[in-house]
């Protein structure tokens, strides 16, 4: 096989365990959205299954691919679509709940089917679905469902804005305050029943204790990924004080290392000119390796001239621009690499964040954009 991505079992449910380590009574819902950030879904459903509470996905497709495969809930937050909507009929309802967010969506999906449970979603601070506190859309919304009291609303829900990106978490406390006050409406319009309430994805969970709420939505680091530097520092700082508790010591391992192989090795002079338009020379006889990967695989053509791999524990820097099926590196000072030499993309040596640094965006862009055609293979 020339290249594959591996997925470790026991990252992920050291994952599951670390969070759980600090939840509380809380549930865990693994997100496992666009092909679990990349590490597979199929995979991963199967490993996490009997580990976790729940499973959360963007589309409704997303669920029904995997629906046989565990016995868990799923929870779908994405934008409803109604072109996707008839999969919802030949799936369980007890174990569906939709995430909606207008009039339109709530009458399409209790019209489709009445006995599918459905959280409203709250804009508190995001700006994308949902409405916030105080809307003419927001109240006619909660009118609504206090004049149909049989609707199957079973929650509420928002999502931060601004956890990862900083160490002053005043933002995402006003998100709390205004998530608390709406929360206080919608129980009023629900008739007093109890609507369970989520807002936490990785970082709040981890950084904001009173966000955990009823479950968590757990992604990124689902997958042994920091949110951010500045959620890894934040979390380090709070650690580190005295009052926290060791059980909040949390230790995330990568889950995902990906492989391909040497196929090619030329022998070039120096000044020779490699790849496409020409943008890099060499300075001294080189050996360049080809490796068979390139941006359809999800190898970043920005990595051109600055990414690096690792052949025999040691870095091999890209030369040249980065093809739509091929990259060369430079392995003059590995004398042991050869055809079919085992090359680490991702692993080992060279991280998701070290990629992402290189092409300044972030990890979650790293492990998510491999094409999803590339095996997966599940390790350990």
């Amino acid at each position: 096989m020339l290249h594959q991505v591996e997925i470790s079992r026991s990252a992920l449910l050291n994952s599951v365990s670390q969070y759980r380590s600090i939840l509380g009574g809380s549930e865990f819902f693994a997100v496992i959205k666009s092909n679990a950030y990349g590490h597979g879904i199929r995979e991963a459903t199967l490993i996490l299954s009997p580990a976790v509470d729940g499973f959360a996905v963007n589309h409704i497709s997303e669920a029904s691919q995997v629906y046989e495969l565990t016995d868990r809930p799923f929870l779908i937050m994405g934008r409803y679509d109604f072109d996707e909507s008839s999969l919802l009929l030949d799936l369980d309802s007890s174990r569906i709940t939709v995430v909606l967010s207008d009039l339109d969506e709530i009458k399409h999906l209790t019209d489709l089917r009445s006995d599918i449970r459905f959280h409203l979603k709250i804009d508190t601070g995001m700006g994308r679905l949902g409405y916030r506190k105080d809307s003419q859309q927001l109240n006619k919304v909660f009118d609504y469902l206090a004049q149909n009291p049989t609707l199957n609303w079973s929650g509420i829900m928002t999502h931060f804005a601004n956890v990862e990106d900083v160490t002053d978490q005043s933002f995402a406390q006003h998100q709390l305050d205004e998530f608390e006050v709406i929360s206080k409406k919608a129980v009023e319009a629900a008739g007093h029943r109890r609507l369970a309430k989520h807002s936490a994805a990785s970082a709040a969970a981890l950084l904001l204790p009173k966000s955990r709420l009823d479950l968590v939505r757990v992604g990124i680091s689902l997958y042994g990924l920091w949110p951010s530097k500045a959620t890894q520092l934040s979390y380090i700082s709070m650690t580190a004080n005295k009052s926290a508790k060791k059980a909040e010591a949390i230790n995330l391992e990568p889950a995902l290392r990906w492989r391909t192989k040497i196929v090619h090795i030329n022998e070039v002079e120096a000044e020779s000119k490699i790849g496409y338009g020409c943008t890099f020379q060499t300075h001294y006889a080189t050996r360049v390796a080809v490796l068979p990967i390139g941006y359809f695989e999800g190898y970043d053509r920005g990595l051109s001239n600055c990414g690096y791999v690792i052949i025999e524990s040691r870095q091999a820097p890209v030369i040249g621009r980065v093809c739509m099926n091929m990259t060369m590196v430079d392995i003059t000072h590995i004398p042991d690499a050869k055809v079919g030499s085992d090359v680490t993309l991702i692993g080992p040596g060279v991280s998701a964040d070290n990629l992402a640094d290189l092409l300044g965006t972030i990890n979650y862009e790293i492990v998510t954009r491999i094409n999803s055609s590339l095996p997966r293979i599940i390790v350990d």
